[in-house]
């Protein structure tokens, strides 16, 4: 079973939504174990394409994960992992030393931590942005009341964080990811915040951000459009190769 050994990077396929105005934390980890050239990339859209069309069903990812999200993670017999949290562990056990995962003790604990605090706070972003897609009269302001204190709270202990001056990790790649997301002035057109922006008030934050969004990994994808074919054809020929291995295990 591939999980139990290193796996071919020239039959992985990792179905994820290419909106590249932001920092994917799957593609950095990705790049910085080596997978990058190797690795195949297929474009997958949930809501929205590039142009905004909705194209709801038309990239539909039921069969290979029950809850049809990406990312999802396809091995070269057939398994699919889903879970961004999941594949870039997988992604990164794939490198044989300097690993941004730590093996274990605090800075591990540590690591896990800010990971889960980036991802939360790509999720509230994620929220507030889809919600955003309604009419205004139809936002409800009760959900942005809700949201909103978490992101300042989170945005709030990246600073705390940040002035350290610490290495970069898996937890470093979450909170990058979740950051990039909110956008210079604020993507997610908040109700209650409009031009909202996370770099007041947070130096440490800010120059860190400005440091690692330098590193090779990032700057592969970071405002880079993907080239290549992101229609729901392809998307389908990739799922069903998949599918296709599942059944026959070759």
């Amino acid at each position: 079973m591939v999980l139990d050994a290193i796996a071919d990077p020239r039959f992985m396929r990792l179905f994820y939504s290419p909106f590249h105005s932001f920092v994917h934390k799957t593609l950095v980890v990705a790049h910085e174990a080596g997978l990058w050239e190797t690795l195949t990339r297929v474009p997958t859209f949930p809501f929205r394409d590039l142009n905004g069309r909705f194209v709801t069903g038309q990239y539909d990812m039921s069969e290979l994960a029950p809850l049809g999200k990406v990312p999802c993670l396809a091995l070269e017999d057939g398994t699919v992992l889903y879970g961004s949290q999941t594949i870039v562990e997988f992604l990164d056990a794939q490198r044989v030393t300097n690993r941004l995962f730590p093996p274990d003790g605090a800075k591990r604990w540590d690591a896990l931590r800010r990971l889960a605090l980036g991802d939360t706070l790509f999720e509230c972003a994620v929220q507030l942005s889809m919600e955003a897609w309604l009419p205004e009269e139809a936002r409800r302001r009760t959900l942005y009341e809700w949201v909103w204190p978490k992101i300042v709270a989170t945005l709030d202990e990246a600073e705390r964080w940040a002035a350290t001056n610490p290495d970069f990790d898996i937890g470093s790649a979450g909170l990058l990811q979740g950051v990039s997301y909110l956008g210079e002035e604020g993507s997610t057109e908040d109700l209650l915040h409009p031009r909202y922006r996370w770099r007041d008030g947070r130096p440490a934050l800010s120059d860190w951000y400005d440091v690692v969004i330098q590193r090779p990994s990032v700057k592969a994808h970071l405002n880079v459009d993907y080239d290549g074919d992101m229609s729901p054809e392809n998307h389908q020929r990739h799922v069903q190769a998949v599918i296709d291995i599942r059944k026959t295990g070759r």
